[in-house]
């Protein structure tokens, strides 16, 4: 077998035939693209076409084999057997020729991918304001093969304004342009762009809204911009720089726009506002003091109509009546949302008046001797006065009986004012003597004191007592007689009282005998007071003592002469026995008692008998100082026979559900509580004998 070498078809031209020879020993002419190739009178000639400027093209390989003896077969290393091959991608393909002898032959060849012309994004600007001719564009390869060596443009360069082999094109007007780059193999690329331009320069149209009132910041300035080359820029005279101007007050505002190309706008809008509140107001005032019959009237003008009202008084009309002098405030809003409060004060004229001047009252009871006077001020024309008991025009009223005058005055405009004057009498004089007897229990003695309690008169009184005091409201006495005393007011009411009044003949008791010894109501073992035990207080008392108290020095008390007391507590207690004559006066006896607590027992028998004779026939301890008690009885196998509570319980009989028990051994568990709280659990066996 005989194997060529390894055949490159390069891309060198669009439909170039390459002829190329194979053979072991071979040299390739530098006038020519051939190569021969020969091998015991086999030769090879191989050629094709290539795809040189794009992917989508396909190459093909045409084999002239020549020498050997025909005829041939071929085996492609794609499991083909034609001679040529078509359709070929880029890649290494290999081609095994054997003759009508056996002889074979191995050529490999290696197509090659094209290669493609791509570009740059074309680098554009386009054309300023209008409709200018200050376009420009400009191209570079990106991936070609640059061969024109001896040009300085290596590739040709055609545009579509008629511009030839130059990279750059400027002064473009707006419009669509194209431009083709080829190679030296004719590989070409065309592509186009726009040159853009700017409108026939910016235009703007505005909506305007008005500020609401007069000083409101809430007008509003919205533009609408269309041509001229987008983004645009806005510069407002307020140092605004967004397209619309957002609340702001009346007044006109300059606005500069400018857009991509440096185009610019100029533009002054007005911002209205309008005419603010003008307000006529007509204010009557109340006739009269406390009438209301004023009334504010308004006229509006200015602002935008129509107008809402609202009164501090809750009012919504224009004008208000039957108003009483006062501060009223009116808030004004108009269509336009605008608002305007103004506040009025109405003030009533000088008020017509009346004046007690005096008031003298009836000096005793039945008489009329009563006085009123009067002044009026402040009438509007004459005055016309009408008293109560049908007197008209008198200001200075005498020879009054006790009783209400009312007095009514009126003017020319019809205001009125009225009071009511009532002229007492002095109270009639009321007198009352009492008494006392002033007690010195130290001493022993007794003091008797009367007074006279004065009602009703007019003071200063003057008192004269039947024992010849004078002027005294109290005096002492010291035996039983009549009292009489005289009391005569400042307008010379006189009244006249008495009283008897006793003294006692009895001297106050200060050696009376009050004595008490004290017991245990229940006797038993225990020869001191313990604490829970009835304790039996008997006193020997003189009848001279009309009341008693006891006191226990444990807080408690009794009014009983011989009372049962319980002390619960442990301790020393004074206990004080006191009695009270007929003047309050007291003596009293003390004695101190100590009191004891009970030391808790409980004695538990080992047997009983329960035989009905008496004696010991039932099972119950023996208990002293508890409070709580429960036992229970068990036979010794555990199962409980009796249980019982409380400390008047009876025990047990030795009975089981109404049935005797034999004699024996049974347990017991006993549980109590002494006067401490404190428990005890006791537990143990208990013999019953029969």
């Amino acid at each position: 077998m005989s194997y060529g070498r390894i055949t490159t078809m390069l891309l060198l031209g669009i439909g170039l035939i390459i002829p190329a020879y194979a053979q072991f020993s071979f040299e390739i002419p530098k006038e020519s693209n051939a190569r021969i190739l020969s091998y015991d009178g086999i030769q090879v000639e191989v050629s094709g076409k290539l795809a040189l400027c794009s992917h989508q093209e396909r190459g093909h390989i045409i084999l002239d084999v020549k020498g050997g003896t025909a005829p041939y077969t071929f085996l492609w290393n794609t499991n083909e057997t034609s001679q040529n091959r078509n359709n070929l991608y880029a890649g290494t393909y290999t081609v095994e020729i054997t003759d009508a002898k056996g002889l074979k032959y191995v050529e490999r060849i290696v197509v090659q991918p094209p290669f493609p012309l791509i570009l740059e994004e074309i680098e554009t600007k386009d054309a300023t304001c209008g409709t200018g001719n200050d376009g420009y564009a400009k191209i570079a390869v990106k991936l070609g093969r640059n061969e024109y060596e001896d040009d300085n443009v290596p590739y040709k360069i055609y545009w579509s304004n008629g511009l030839e082999d130059v990279w750059e094109a400027d002064n473009l007007s707006p419009g669509t342009y194209t431009v083709r780059v080829a190679d030296k193999y004719n590989c070409d690329i065309t592509v186009s762009f726009d040159i853009k331009a700017a409108a026939e320069g910016i235009s703007v149209s505005e909506n305007i809204f008005d500020a609401s009132c007069g000083g409101n910041s809430d007008g509003n300035i919205s533009l609408s911009v269309s041509g001229g080359v987008a983004p645009y820029t806005y510069s407002w005279s307020n140092g605004s720089t967004s397209k619309d101007l957002l609340d702001v007050k009346a007044g006109i505002y300059d606005v500069l726009i400018q857009d991509s190309k440096g185009c610019t706008f100029q533009g002054s809008y007005r911002v209205k506002q309008p005419d603010g509140f003008t307000i006529q107001e007509t204010v009557s005032v109340p006739t009269c003091e406390g009438s209301e019959n004023g009334k504010i009237e308004l006229q509006v003008s200015g602002g935008t109509a129509p107008f809402s009202y609202t009164w501090s008084n809750g009012a919504n009309t224009k004008s208000i009546e039957n108003l009483g002098a006062g501060i009223y405030s009116v808030s004004i809003s108009d269509a336009s949302g605008c608002s305007f409060q103004k506040t009025f004060s109405i003030q009533a004229d000088a008020p017509l008046e009346l004046e007690l001047v005096q008031s003298k009252g009836i000096s005793c009871s039945g008489e009329n001797d009563g006085e009123i006077e009067i002044a009026v001020s402040g009438t509007k024309g004459e005055a016309k006065i009408l008293w109560s008991d049908g007197v008209e025009g008198e200001t200075h009223r005498q020879g009054l009986a006790a009783g209400e005058y009312e007095v009514q005055v009126s003017d020319a405009s019809g205001c009125t004012i009225s009071q009511v004057i009532q002229l007492t009498q002095s109270a009639a004089i009321q007198a009352r003597i009492e008494s006392v007897l002033d007690v010195n229990c130290e001493v022993g003695s007794v003091m008797g004191n009367a007074w006279v309690s004065i009602q009703g008169g007019m003071e200063p009184y003057q008192i004269t007592w039947s024992t010849g005091e004078e002027n005294m409201r109290e005096i002492t006495f010291n035996k039983t007689s009549t009292l009489i005393v005289t009391v005569e007011d400042a307008l010379g009411c006189k009244v006249q009282a008495e009283a008897k009044v006793d003294f006692p003949s009895n001297a106050v008791s200060q050696n009376g005998r009050l004595q008490f010894n004290y017991r245990k109501l229940e006797i038993n073992s225990e020869p001191e007071v313990l604490t829970d035990e009835e304790i039996l207080f008997e006193s020997v008392i003189d009848p001279e003592f009309i009341a008693w108290q006891w006191e226990f020095g444990d807080g408690n008390t009794s009014n009983d002469k011989d009372p049962i007391h319980v002390f619960e507590s442990p301790g020393t207690y004074e206990v004080k026995l006191t009695g009270f004559d007929i003047y309050g006066c007291s003596s009293f006896e003390t004695n101190a008692i100590e009191v004891t607590s009970i030391t808790p027992q409980v004695v538990i028998p080992n047997a009983f008998t329960p035989n009905g004779d008496g004696l010991n026939d039932s099972f119950i301890p023996k208990m002293k100082g508890i409070n709580s008690f429960s036992m229970d009885v068990f036979n010794t196998w555990g199962e409980k026979l009796y249980t019982t509570t409380g400390l008047e319980s009876k025990g047990w009989d030795g009975t089981y559900k109404a049935q005797s028990l034999s004699a024996g051994n049974y347990l017991y568990k006993i549980t109590y509580t002494d006067r401490e709280g404190t428990q005890t659990v006791r537990t143990g066996g208990i013999t019953l004998i029969r």
